[in-house]
Formats: structure tokens, sequence, C-alpha cells
């Protein structure tokens, strides 16, 4: 019976021990090593995302656990209001999982049931990253998180972008020594000015940011359309001419739209991550709710 027991006991620890490697293994992207983490200089990484997907902040969990491997000090930051600091925190230091994801899902900013804006950056693929983090913050205490969309009062169109920008600065003013990994809208990590105003990247330090364009290979997304409503809809930020493999490319002639330092190449197709609080009842009627309020 003493040998069932052993047996039973040591192939549970086994399972144990390779589940707990597996989440924390990572799969690094070839090009970051060398192009990125070599660079002291570089204080911002910008990572502009098309909102919605499995793969661009699976693709940032990977680059977070690569760069704190090879021994940089890394805070997440994420376009997410920073009333939700609190919470977000929650997701990576609290001790009960569960009750920590609960609230963060009852913020506006998550919900589902028409107070919240369901674009994609609410997504349950960034759920996944926060607890992703959670998983590091174990093994790296000074891994942290920040929730960067402060607030504004201009009425102008690049006001927000403004207030993005601002708040970036002066979360790496706050933390001298990190590097601050910028999950965002592919807009907001843009280098020269669209729509008439300058983009969020553009208030950072030229010399120690770098910006990247997340490409794919088409695919869906769980997003907003003017004729669709909120939900999932054929969108991607294909390869520009020719496909790339999964890699950090510093070469801003293969971005697709607007000026960046290179690209972020997912090497596959998008496939959608609906709102980690659940599906809306009404589609359309989230697209209305949403568009009211909403800026680009």
């Amino acid at each position: 019976m003493w040998k069932t027991r052993w047996l039973l006991y040591w192939a549970a620890l086994v399972l144990t021990t390779a589940t707990t490697q597996a989440n924390a293994a990572c799969s690094p992207l070839p090009g970051a090593a060398e192009q990125l983490w070599s660079k002291p200089s570089l204080r911002w990484l910008l990572v502009g995302e098309l909102h919605g997907s499995n793969e661009a902040p699976t693709a940032v969990a990977d680059l977070v656990c690569d760069a704190v491997a090879r021994g940089r000090n890394v805070t997440v930051a994420l376009e997410r209001p920073t009333s939700e600091q609190a919470e977000l925190n929650g997701i990576l230091t609290a001790k009960d999982l569960i009750e920590s994801e609960q609230k963060l899902l009852e913020l506006p900013g998550w919900r589902v049931d028409g107070q919240g804006r369901p674009d994609g950056r609410s997504s349950g693929a960034m759920l996944q990253l926060l607890i992703a983090l959670r998983e590091l913050h174990k093994k790296d205490a000074d891994i942290s998180v920040a929730a960067f969309d402060a607030p504004y009062t201009g009425s102008g169109p690049g006001a927000r972008d403004e207030a993005l920008g601002n708040a970036l600065l002066a979360l790496g003013k706050s933390q001298p020594t990190k590097l601050i990994v910028v999950l965002t809208g592919n807009l907001h990590a843009m280098q020269a000015p669209m729509y008439g105003y300058d983009l969020a990247a553009m208030y950072l330090p030229a010399e120690q940011r770098i910006s990247l364009e997340v490409t794919d290979r088409g695919g869906e997304s769980w997003s907003d359309s003017t004729t669709g409503g909120c939900g999932l809809h054929k969108n991607s930020v294909g390869d520009k001419g020719v496909t790339n493999s999964r890699g950090v490319f510093l070469d801003p002639a293969l971005a697709p739209y607007g000026k960046v330092d290179g690209i972020l190449s997912l090497g596959a197709p998008l496939t959608a991550s609906s709102p980690a609080a659940g599906e809306p009842s009404s589609l359309l009627e989230c697209r209305i709710k949403y568009l009211a309020p909403h800026r680009p």
C-alpha cells in the first residue's frame, strides 16, 4: 500500500513540477536580444498592436519574460485607465487571484453591461497577460504593471495622445532604472504626426525609445466596426510586401503604416480574443454606446 501511495505522490510531484516549469517558460522573439536588450539607452519599448487579438498580448508576455531573463528590470505599461492601478497591482500581488480578477472585471472599463468600452483593451488575452506577469512576479518582485491612460481635459483631437505621452514620460522619470515595455494601440506608438497632431510616442526622448508595429498574416480580432458593431471582425495589419517570420525586425521600411523603428512580426494569423468579462448582450448597442465617448 505504501508503495502505491509513494508512486502516486511521486507522479503528482513530477506533474506539478513540469506544469510549473512550462508556465514559467517563455518563447523569446528572435532578434529581441540583439536589437533590443543589448541597447543600454533603451528606456521605453512601445509595441503598437491592433486591439483584440490573442497573439499580441502573448508576444508582449514573451518579450517581458525574455528581458527579465537577460537581466532587465521591467515595468509593463498598459493602455488602461490610471484609476485601475490598484486592481492591476492586485492581479500581480494579491494572494487570492480569483478575488483579484473579480475586482478588476467589475470595473467600468472591463464590464460589458453598457458601461465599459469593449474595444479589445479589456480582452481575455489582456487578462492572461496580467496573469503571466503575476507568474513572473513570483520570481522577480521588481516586475510591475502600470496603467497610463491618464485623464485629460483638452478637447482637441490630440489631447488624449498628449496625456498618454506625458504619463509614459512621468512613469519613466519615476522609475529611472526600469525598462518600460508599453502595449498600446498602433497609432499611439507612431513617431510622426497623424491626423494633424503629435502621438504619444513623440513625447518620449527619441534616443531612449523604440517603437514596433505589430504585423500579422491576416486573421480576426474582437473589436469594433462602424457597420458591424462590437464583435468578431476580419481585421489585421499584414506584413508589407514580404512575409516575415516571428520576431523583431528593426527596419522602418517593413512597417505597413506610419513611422516606427521596425516591426514585431507575429508570423501567424490573428485570432480574436473576446472581452474577459464575457460577450455583451447586444453587439450593435455596444457599438453605439462605445462610439459616443470614444476618441482614437
